[in-house]
């Protein structure tokens, strides 16, 4: 005898029921697909391109702050400054928001920037926006309250559209005189129709009225609340 084992496929059959035949079928299959598993592992090899560019992309996400750590940086920097009464951090539709009031902002009817609102944007650029790396949009919104301008100041700003949009635009222009990238900048002039206690929803949704404009600016208070300027950090 050769020591070699001979099965009779028609003796285990009989003997297992007649289940022997499926599973030495079902075994050699399993060989085979691991044969040409292993084939196709030895033929691929990875493209250097495309795994530098892959770890590329890894490493650019992790050097992006998330909302929650941005929210954290605009919060550090008010108490900082010890402005908590004057600003108020929101979770926007957009992203993160941080509203300053107009006392700290601009003066009466103009669009040079005060120091208070200075030393924001430039710990702002430093801390959050300032990054090679990060594409999202950042809109700067000027809004106002509702007293009609000036006549004195109605030449260059004949209503409070022109205002808001020139504060919007000074606000930009000094996040980029800081380094800020242009391309993610984005000025918008709300004017009156953004009272502070209305939200996003109802601005977008076409509830804000001449009678709801008025309700929102009957004292000094609500006014200066609503001469803000505010920043939105995107999601995107």
């Amino acid at each position: 005898m050769s020591g070699d084992l001979d099965i009779d496929n028609d003796n285990v059959d009989k003997k297992s029921g007649g289940g022997g035949g499926w599973l030495m079928t079902y075994a050699d299959m399993m060989t085979l697909l691991f044969a040409f598993f292993v084939l196709l592992y030895s033929m691929s090899s990875p493209d250097p391109v495309k795994m530098s560019q892959i770890q590329d992309a890894m490493d650019e996400d992790s050097s992006l702050k998330t909302q929650s750590e941005v929210k954290k940086d605009f919060q550090e920097i008010i108490e900082d400054m010890g402005i908590e009464s004057s600003t108020n951090i929101i979770s926007d539709p957009r992203g993160v928001a941080i509203e300053m009031d107009g006392d700290i902002c601009f003066g009466s009817g103009s669009t040079n920037i005060k120091n208070t609102l200075k030393s924001i944007l430039n710990q702002a650029s430093d801390k959050i926006l300032v990054n090679d790396k990060d594409f999202r949009m950042v809109i700067i919104e000027g809004h106002t309250d509702s007293d009609k301008i000036p006549k004195k100041l109605q030449k260059f700003y004949p209503t409070n559209w022109e205002l808001s949009a020139a504060r919007a635009s000074n606000v930009v222009n000094y996040l980029i005189s800081r380094g800020v990238n242009s391309g993610r900048l984005q000025a918008s002039g709300y004017a009156d129709r953004w009272p502070s206690e209305a939200s996003w929803f109802d601005v977008r949704s076409g509830k804000i009225t001449d009678e709801t404009i008025a309700k929102y600016n009957l004292t000094e208070k609500q006014k200066q609340k609503n001469r803000r300027i505010k920043i939105v950090f995107t999601n995107n």
